[in-house]
């Protein structure tokens, strides 16, 4: 299969949308969200498409393999790129702090 659930997409070619009463434009990205292998080879996609008014709205469509290319992120974005290019998502790093004795002593009971 060409590409896996999560990974982030361009379209190569307009693809007919709104039951055709649109285009999507070609170099529109998207992320895939289910993929099929039968009848043939299809990929559930969510597209982000800037309306004319400057926002964003959201298609949801079948694309086959020859529509599309995956787009290749940076390791440190892996998986977590959000459909919805406003929002973005960055991994918690975990820090591990080492406990240092305290500067003062504890008085403890001597044993006698």
């Amino acid at each position: 299969m060409k590409a896996q659930a999560y990974d982030r997409i361009k379209t190569l070619v307009d693809i007919p949308a709104d039951l055709g009463k649109s285009l999507i434009p070609k170099g529109t990205i998207g992320t895939v969200i289910e993929c099929y292998e039968r009848p043939k080879e299809g990929y559930a996609v969510d597209l982000t498409i800037l309306s004319e008014t400057g926002e964003s709205e959201y298609e949801n469509l079948i694309l086959y393999p020859d529509q599309f290319s995956v787009v290749i992120d940076t390791p440190e974005m892996g998986n977590f790129i959000s459909v919805f290019g406003d929002i973005s998502y960055e991994v918690p790093q975990v820090v591990n702090e080492q406990s240092t004795p305290s500067e003062t002593p504890v008085d403890q009971p001597t044993q006698g």
